[in-house]
Order: structure tokens, then C-alpha cells, then sequence
């Protein structure tokens, strides 16, 4: 492996390291970068994170669409550049989507950071428009796509679809079907892939299903701007939600045919 492969390596695995992300193997592969290599662990994350975790509330809200172009704008000093990646005609299966995000990397690492520090310092306004009435609206733009979401396992019952639109990089997610969540326990987060961009998912908020609604329509929040999503991926985990998923329970994907 190349020296700036290793460097580059040793840095998602750094990243990781600081959210407390490492799985014994990936804990192991760091401490022999460290040793054999002489890398040393990037004290500015370290400071970063607990600097996070001991002023933010447990649960912290995801960053809304007006801080995007911000949160962009910061973190390209993070990304690293991906030299390898996968086109978007390779998604072929559920698995190829999924296998998009076995790892954690710096880029993702630096902009959940800088997300939750922008959204702390700047206020979000409140939603002004109805989620069924903005949906319906960019349905009908035509920049706009709409694909089917398959429900999955116990969430094969499940049926509604998402709307995404590039250019103001909005969307809307429709369901029916998908069982109510207890908060407490365990929320809904959105996935979405765009090898185009990465090949990591990018973070598209964590949303609850309340008990006793039939139709619900949830606005997509992403992180991080896509430029043309391949798929858009549903998963249960813990409250507040997760920077890696573990893939444990996969609800639903919905993704270009």
C-alpha cells in the first residue's frame, strides 16, 4: 500500500477511533499504523468530540436544509478524496447498496461534527409548510423523481415512496404501513447514496412514525448536498440516531430502477 493509502487509511480509522467507532479488528489495524508506521492520533478531534459531548443535549437535532451550502462549505477541508469510486450503474442488488457504508472515514466524521456545531450556533426556523402540501408541490415540478420504497423483512407490509429534487436539494418521504416507533427505544433514520458523491451514505435525519396515523409524510434533511442519489435507505436505530449504521434492521429502500 502506497504511503499516502496508509495515511489516508489511518485517518478514517482515527476518525473513527475519536467517535468511538472501532470495532476490535479495525482498533487492532490503528494501533499497528501506529506502531509500524508512526502515525499519531489527531488530538483536534479528540478535542472536538468531547467538546461536543459534554455541552450538547444526548439526542441532538440534525442540522436543517438552510445550513446545507454552509455545512458544504466547511467540511471540504475534511474530505478526503475518494480514489475509488463505484459507479452508479454497479448498484445491481440490495446488498451492493448496503455494502456502500461498511466503514467509517474523516470526511463523514469532520461534517457530523461541524453539522451539530452550525446547527447549535445559528437558529432553525419551524417548518412553515405542510409536509403533504411541499411534497405535492415538488411531485410536480419537473426537476423532480419519485421512487417506490420496498419495504424489507418485518416491513414487507409498508408502501410509499420518496421525492427528491437535485437542484434545491429537497424531498419528501411518504409512508403507510410502516409501524408507529417509540421514541425512547428506537427511531427511523434515512440513508441516502450517491456514488457520485462518496462512496459513504449521506445522513438524511432521524424521524419517528407517531401510533394511530395512516398516511404520514416526513421531509428529508440531509447533511451533506447529493447530486444524484441512487438510493435512499431506511433503518431502525437507537434514539437520536446513529454516524455509522450497523445495518442491524434495514426497513426499506427505495432506489433508481
Amino acid at each position: 500500500m502506497k504511503p499516502s493509502d496508509l495515511a489516508s487509511r489511518f485517518d478514517e480509522l482515527d476518525a473513527a477511533r475519536a467517535l468511538g467507532d472501532l470495532s476490535p479488528e479495525e482498533r487492532a489495524e490503528w494501533q499497528q499504523l501506529v506502531d509500524d508506521h508512526g502515525f499519531q492520533p489527531d488530538t483536534g478531534l479528540d478535542l472536538l468530540v468531547a467538546g461536543l459531548e459534554s455541552t450538547l443535549p444526548e439526542a441532538t437535532a440534525r442540522p436543517p436544509a438552510r445550513l446545507v451550502a454552509k455545512l458544504e462549505q466547511e467540511t471540504k477541508a475534511f474530505m478526503p478524496a475518494s480514489e475509488t469510486v463505484p459507479p452508479a450503474e454497479s448498484v445491481e442488488s440490495n446488498a451492493d447498496i448496503i455494502s456502500f457504508w461498511k466503514h467509517p472515514a474523516l470526511g463523514w466524521a469532520a461534517a457530523a461534527c461541524f453539522g451539530i456545531l452550525l446547527y447549535t450556533s445559528e437558529p432553525s426556523a419551524p417548518d412553515e409548510v405542510d409536509p403533504a402540501q411541499a411534497r405535492n408541490a415538488l411531485l410536480a415540478s419537473a426537476s423532480s423523481v419519485q421512487l417506490p420504497f420496498a419495504g424489507l423483512a418485518d416491513y414487507e407490509g409498508l408502501s410509499g415512496d420518496v421525492v427528491w429534487a437535485d437542484d434545491s436539494q429537497s424531498g419528501y418521504m411518504r409512508f403507510e404501513g410502516l409501524p408507529a416507533n417509540d421514541p425512547t427505544v428506537a427511531q427511523y433514520q434515512l440513508w441516502i447514496v450517491d456514488p457520485e458523491r462518496d462512496e459513504r451514505p449521506v445522513d438524511g435525519g432521524v424521524f419517528d412514525i407517531p401510533a394511530g396515523e395512516g398516511e404520514v409524510v416526513v421531509p428529508i434533511r440531509a447533511a451533506l448536498a447529493v447530486s444524484e442519489p441512487v438510493a435512499f435507505v431506511i433503518t431502525v436505530e437507537k434514539p437520536g440516531g446513529v454516524v455509522v449504521s450497523s445495518q442491524e434492521i434495514v426497513a426499506a429502500i427505495a432506489q433508481r430502477g
